[in-house]
């Protein structure tokens, strides 16, 4: 009798850190939107926008972008922070078509990946908040100024007396 409990409770315990380890796939964030702004102009904000959060941007054929893993968190520590605490890295890929002189389509495209300790490999995983492809969007807007309200610390939260 003791032989079968023991048995239910190893079963019961490979099933369940089995189950645990279980991934599940990751899409990367995706937006496609078609801008009021010309393609050098929407061109010029994604490069803007991408290198000021330390994205590497270097286009192809004039039109395609795609950059290398850029650090989340840099700094003399990075070292400690990804051996121990984890991290999580994001690239960017971007697309801009002319679709008449003064509109375009856009194709934004961020993928994470993360790990927890150095003992695990790179996987995918959802963006951070402020590497979203909607955040970015939104920041390519503020930039070509196409958005109804632009949001400063002033409209935030009041204009001072």
């Amino acid at each position: 009798m003791i032989h079968k409990d023991c048995l239910a409770i190893v079963a019961l315990t490979v099933f369940t850190f089995g189950c645990a380890n279980v991934q599940r796939s990751v899409e990367p964030d995706v937006v496609e939107v078609t801008l009021p702004a010309s393609a050098d102009r929407v061109k010029a904000a994604v490069t803007k926008v991408l290198d000021d959060d330390e994205y590497d941007v270097d286009w192809k054929d004039g039109s395609q972008l795609q950059t290398d893993y850029r650090d989340e968190q840099p700094s003399v520590w990075d070292w400690l922070v990804k051996g121990r605490l984890g991290v999580v890295r994001s690239r960017a890929e971007a697309s801009v078509t002319p679709e008449t002189e003064q509109s375009s389509r856009l194709r934004l495209q961020i993928s994470s990946e993360g790990k927890q300790t150095m003992f695990q490999g790179w996987g995918p995983t959802a963006p951070q908040v402020p590497q979203s492809a909607e955040n970015k969007l939104r920041l390519i807007k503020n930039e070509l100024k196409i958005v109804q309200d632009t949001y400063t610390t002033q409209t935030f939260y009041g204009s001072k007396p």
